[in-house]
């Protein structure tokens, strides 16, 4: 098993999707530990992972086996506003927009995760980066965007203390 850190460079917005009250607005913020951190739930990579095995046609039972750090080091924006768009749109109809949190276009988050045995760094390399492509991460998706598109900036063994190194 190998530990690595992760920095990912978001191409399209990322938005948070856990709606939430902030002065009388509807606000959709990311998940957050009792600390107030941001936090990408496991399962959503995995759900990610198995799509790029898919593509890949590897690794298909070994990306259940990454273990995701839930904790997202980056810090997001909350003025990010996602333009709605009714069904009866026309000339008169008002727009609507909804209050997210974000990681904007550039924006670099760090992850962390531990490698399972049988995927080398390289394999996961190229999993996350067809991830990244075409799938993106975003708590908040819809059929019709493509929020969280990313490019791979960097994957690093960790070192230190009962590290392999």
């Amino acid at each position: 098993m190998q530990e690595i850190t992760i920095k990912i460079r978001f191409n399209r917005v990322c938005l948070g999707a856990a709606k939430k009250r902030r002065h009388g607005q509807i606000i959709f913020c990311f998940d957050r530990d009792p600390s107030q951190r941001v936090m990408f739930l496991p399962s959503s990579w995995l759900s990610c992972m198995r799509y790029a095995a898919k593509i890949a046609n590897r690794h298909h039972a070994e990306v259940k086996k990454i273990d995701w750090c839930p904790i997202v080091i980056g810090e997001p924006r909350n003025d990010w506003r996602r333009t709605i768009i009714t069904q009866q749109a026309n000339s008169q109809t008002r727009s609507h927009y909804a209050l997210h949190e974000a990681f904007r276009p550039g924006d670099v988050v760090e992850l962390s995760a531990v490698l399972p045995d049988e995927i080398p760094l390289g394999d996961f390399v190229h999993l996350l980066t067809l991830v990244g492509k075409y799938r993106g991460f975003s708590p908040f998706n819809n059929a019709q965007e493509k929020y969280g598109t990313f490019e791979v900036i960097s994957v690093e063994p960790v070192s230190g203390p009962g590290s392999d190194d």
